[in-house]
């Protein structure tokens, strides 16, 4: 035997027996192992080793599993890294996205804002901005950037959180219309209030005087000898007079119009609307975006009440014009036309919006009624006209729907129940007074518009004793101490005690005279004053009436 052979095998068996305990332990997973790419032997790595890949590997899919966007930069801005989430957020592959600069994906507004917070040393900065989608679509982010600092305090790099606010954005923008558009429906209904107590006076002395001089033109034509003077003052004035009276009709009807629209759904229930004559205050409200675009064809055809909501019905109306006449250019009117119609189908009212213009593609027909779509430009379209429409059909139990042809235009169609039940109307209606003068009444007229009180009462007093107050607690005096009054005309909306609340202590202490009450209203305005007038036995006048309507009203009391 060799003698220098025995230590040699001592050796070997040693490395072979450290061999299987490294083998042994592999395969208990009491270690790993690596090759060295340079040296090609085995690297013994520890458990703790391997608890730290698995601990970095926790974070790689919490870092994609995040709804946020990340992205690392190092010192000149440029992309080291990007998560899956923001290159999904831009349309980007993230490979895609590595080396390019921050600036890249920025509108060039954004990137004068962008500027400072990855450039800053220390500290961190949250801000809005807006990042640029790989098909140019503007994407409104919130980023939070924090520097990033090696062990001995340099900056190398930034880290930026990034997440996508678009849809709060819109959110915000369309509560902030929606509270404004609320506060202009609560300014429209108090000037619609306003200007009906003026205007109404106004009508009502037009139309005193034109009657006056209808008198007096029918006295001087049968005199035996007229003088010429007054028939020269007469026809020179009644030109002017009447002018001034179809202008003041314009008025009531635009006031008319902006009470439609200043309605609420809580303040107005369903009712039975007549879809035409809301028809004609949207097409009066849209007129100045109709007028320059088409020409406006209206077909209607004879059809009944709906069950539906007068405001939010004209709301639908409105909207579905504005969008006519938005799909057509300015300045050609003659060539193309906006189409109104109404029509009964299959037991229901259908009301249809249709124009010449571009058409929708089939490709988004689907959506045009999902919220936030619009294919209007900036600034044109909110996305919820159309979403709001369909609702507000929907909850009228209607249906709203839409067909188009490419190059030919589109048609919009509404239909809706037809009203079960006849309401008693609580409006008097216009009718010609009676020939003869009749009984000679006593009426009590209440308001605080002193314009009001005086034609009111100017109107009457030829026919009736007419006694005039501006103060509901004045009329509640006289009526508690024994005064009785055939009519009692008393305003709705008054300062110091409204119509609502003199009824209510009428009919506690003169029931008889609570019961001979009709309210003028320039508005009801509010949910109690709907509500109370809502009532079938609570008849009221509004504001601005004519006098032919009015006498017509107390002669039905006073006979």
């Amino acid at each position: 035997m060799n003698p220098t052979a025995a230590p040699h095998r001592r050796g070997l068996a040693q490395r072979l027996s450290e061999a299987q305990a490294t083998i042994d332990a592999l395969l208990s997973g009491q270690i790993d192992a690596v090759v060295d790419s340079k040296t090609a032997t085995p690297v013994l790595l520890s458990k703790a080793q391997d608890a730290l890949r698995q601990s970095e590997e926790q974070h790689r899919q919490i870092v994609e599993a995040t709804t946020d966007g990340i992205m690392k930069v190092d010192a000149f801005e440029k992309i080291v890294f990007v998560n899956g989430r923001l290159a999904e957020m831009l349309g980007y592959e993230p490979r895609q996205m590595i080396g390019m600069g921050v600036s890249t994906f920025m509108t060039a507004s954004a990137r004068a804002i962008m500027a400072d917070p990855f450039a800053r040393p220390a500290g961190q900065d949250t801000l809005d901005t807006v990042l640029c989608h790989k098909s140019g679509t503007a994407i409104s982010v919130n980023i939070a950037a924090s520097p990033l600092v090696d062990g001995e305090g340099r900056r190398f790099g930034t880290l930026g959180m990034v997440r996508d606010v678009t849809e709060r954005d819109k959110l915000q923008s369309q509560l902030m219309v929606s509270d404004r558009m609320a506060s202009v429906g609560t300014l429209a209904a108090g000037v619609a209030h306003e200007i009906n107590n003026p205007l109404a006076a106004v009508i009502g002395n037009l139309d005193y005087i034109a009657e006056i001089l209808g008198s007096a033109v029918r006295d001087s034509s049968t005199s035996a000898s007229p003088g010429k003077s007054d028939a020269w003052l007469l026809d020179a004035i009644k030109g002017p007079i009447n002018d001034a009276r179809e202008a003041a009709a314009r008025v009531r009807l635009i006031v008319r119009d902006l009470k439609i629209f200043s309605r609420s759904p809580i303040d107005e229930p369903k009712c039975r609307v007549d879809v035409q004559a809301v028809m004609e205050s949207s097409l009066r409200m849209a007129w100045n975006e109709v007028r320059h675009r088409a020409r406006l064809v209206k077909l209607y055809g004879v059809v009944p009440k709906v069950e539906a909501n007068e405001g939010r019905l004209g709301q639908v109306f409105l909207n579905l014009i504005v969008n006519a006449a938005q799909a057509l250019p300015e300045g050609h009117a003659e060539q193309n036309e906006i189409r109104v119609s109404t029509r009964v189908h299959d037991g229901r009212v259908v009301i249809e919006v249709s124009d010449t213009g571009a058409g929708i593609p089939p490709e988004i027909i689907g959506r045009i009624f999902d919220a936030f779509f619009t294919t209007k430009g900036v600034g044109v379209g909110t996305g919820l006209g159309l979403a709001i429409c369909h609702r507000i059909v929907t909850d009228m139990d209607g249906e709203l729907t839409v067909e188009s042809t490419l190059g030919k235009g589109s048609t919009f169609r509404v239909a809706l129940p037809i009203a079960r039940h006849e309401a008693i109307e609580v409006t008097a209606p216009v009718v010609e007074a009676m020939a003869g003068p009749g009984r000679r009444g006593r009426i009590l007229v209440v308001d605080d518009e002193e314009l009001v009180l005086r034609s009111v009462k100017r109107l009457l007093t030829k026919e009736h004793d007419v006694v005039a107050l501006a103060k509901a607690k004045q009329a509640l005096a006289l009526c508690a101490g024994g005064e009785t009054f055939d009519l009692i005309l008393c305003d709705l909306m008054m300062p110091d005690m409204t119509g609502m609340d003199l009824h209510r202590e009428l009919s506690r202490v003169a029931p008889e005279q609570a019961k001979r009450m009709v309210f003028l209203t320039g508005g009801a305005f509010t949910a109690n004053a709907w509500t109370f007038l809502s009532d079938p036995a609570r008849e009221h006048l509004e504001k601005p009436f004519s006098p032919t309507t009015l006498r017509a009203v107390v002669r039905r009391h006073v006979q």
